[in-house]
């Protein structure tokens, strides 16, 4: 009387820690997801930031390149001046260049912070992509690993829970003619019929054919046989 029990108790246990499982699975997928959503956030505000980095330097190289020309330009005039012995146009050339090259001093440092800020951004940008790729890993590993679980505990259930098949009719008519046999019980019909067939007489093909040619050849009338004698004596 306790089986019964005992094997309800024992699935509903089953039940409970696969309930379990699938909580524990279940938070554990959530957190694997909810990690990769903040991690993808994040690379992709750092590809906005490492692009504009790379814009800033771009652009202040470029107006450093200007200003380069505009240098070489006023130093040519302060020359001229020069040259031409006029001082305080002079000095207003060489302050023109003294100014110029302030701001491109400003420019190579903007353009060199820019530079190493786009240096940073790239390798944040290889470290977040090499975790995005690693957390989908773990993720579809995860998922694979509980689906693998689910169906092993369901497989393992259903052994558990699930009552022997019945026997097909055909089946239990073969087993019940075979214990009859072995049992000593009457033959089969099938036995009987084998049995006959081993008893009686074997043909002999050989012997039905002379048979069948020997009625084939009739013997001569006896009339004629007289008649012949009679013919041979004239």
């Amino acid at each position: 009387m306790s089986f019964p029990w005992r094997r309800l108790f024992q699935s509903v246990q089953d039940d409970i820690e696969g309930l379990g499982d699938a909580v524990f699975g279940d938070r554990a997928e959530r957190l694997l997801d909810a990690e990769i959503r903040e991690v993808d956030e994040l690379l992709h505000r750092s590809r906005g930031e490492h692009a504009a980095a790379r814009a800033r330097r771009i652009d202040a190289q470029q107006q450093a390149q200007r200003l380069k020309g505009e240098v070489r330009a006023a130093e040519a005039e302060v020359e001229a001046q020069l040259k031409r012995r006029r001082t305080t146009a002079a000095r207003a050339a060489a302050a023109e260049v003294v100014r110029l090259q302030a701001g491109l001093a400003d420019l190579q440092a903007d353009a060199a912070a820019a530079e190493r800020q786009e240096a940073e951004f790239a390798q944040l940008l290889a470290q977040l992509e090499h975790r995005l790729r690693r957390l989908k890993h773990q993720l579809d590993t995860h998922r694979a690993t509980a689906s693998l679980q689910r169906a092993q505990a369901a497989v393992a259930r259903r052994r558990q829970d699930g009552a022997p098949h019945p026997e097909p009719a055909p089946a239990s008519v073969r087993r019940m003619r075979r214990s009859t046999g072995k049992g000593g019980g009457e033959p089969a019909p099938d036995a009987d019929a084998k049995a006959a067939s081993a008893q009686a007489p074997q043909a002999d093909p050989v012997a039905e054919v002379i048979d069948r040619i020997a009625r084939r050849i009739k013997p001569r009338p006896a009339t004629d046989t007289s008649s012949t004698a009679q013919a041979r004596r004239r």
